[in-house]
């Protein structure tokens, strides 16, 4: 029954979703030209690629520990790198967009909730070499290969802490001069979400940036978005693929959401509104 949920979900996005030709708003339309409508190809896109795709071919077993809701696909804890690589990493797509969205607001203080194997984290990290991200992963092994995975890239702006959320995020964001944005991919349960949400607000700036994964994952996930789009503090929301992003501007007077995907995904949309 999830599952069906989850199709109707993404099926109601893509039907509803605009492309730039659609969306009179600057700030938004700015987003779709350097962010989901550029078709550059950055330094660091082939290396990580490379990188996950060793990671798929990496035998060798894992003992997992999950705090989270788990996974969808594949559930199981004695399982293999390979395994974990080749379902519970996020898609090439969402890596490269949050790339480009770092490289277009160049947050400098970045905080990542759940590494897992660290190709995300790398691309998020590489878009933002003047800046600092601080990635946390609960499981150890985990963590183990994704510093394995810093190390090969020589990514020295990543400082990862491994611990559950609920113990250490409150002191990882103590510790920060500010909060520029915030990834929160782990846990994947309305209350967890909310909870990590309502502990990073009181850190935001006018230019913060909240992203969250799987926003549509789960009934629970699709519930815990819709309460964050109606926070009186939020005032721009973006969904994009399966990911919701967050902004907190003063300029924007009125609170406002979009469902956007890039013009060639729908490119009779496109070629109709020209």
């Amino acid at each position: 029954m999830e599952k069906w949920k989850l199709i109707q979900r993404h099926a109601s996005y893509l039907w509803r979703a605009q492309t730039k030709y659609q969306v009179h708003s600057p700030f938004v339309f700015e987003f779709m030209e350097e962010v989901l409508d550029d078709k550059r190809h950055y330094y660091a896109f082939d290396e990580l690629e490379v990188l996950r795709t060793t990671l798929k071919k990496n035998k060798s077993p894992l003992k997992k520990q999950d705090f989270g809701a788990g996974s969808l696909i594949t559930n199981t804890k004695n399982t293999t790198i390979a395994e974990i690589a080749k379902y519970n990493q996020s898609h090439p797509r969402v890596g490269q967009m949050l790339f480009r969205l770092i490289n277009w607001q160049k947050p400098k203080h970045l905080v990542e909730l759940g590494t897992a194997f660290g190709v995300t984290t790398l691309y998020q990290a590489l878009a933002s070499l003047n800046g600092k991200m601080t990635t946390i992963e609960g499981c150890e092994a985990t963590a183990k290969v994704a510093q394995a995975s810093f190390d090969v890239v020589n990514a020295k702006n990543i400082d990862l802490i491994v611990g559950q959320f609920d113990e250490v995020l409150a002191d990882v964001l103590e510790k920060l001069p500010r909060l520029d944005y915030v990834f929160i991919d782990g846990n994947h349960r309305k209350e967890p979400t909310l909870k990590y949400f309502e502990m990073c607000l009181p850190y935001i700036n006018n230019d913060s940036i909240f992203v969250f994964d799987d926003v549509r994952w789960s009934s629970g996930m699709n519930e815990a978005w819709q309460t964050i789009k109606a926070h009186s503090k939020v005032k721009l929301t973006l969904e994009v693929f399966d990911v919701g992003i967050v902004f907190f501007r003063a300029e924007q007077k009125e609170k406002e959401h979009f469902e956007l995907l890039p013009s060639k995904i729908k490119p009779l949309n496109s070629l109709l509104l020209k």
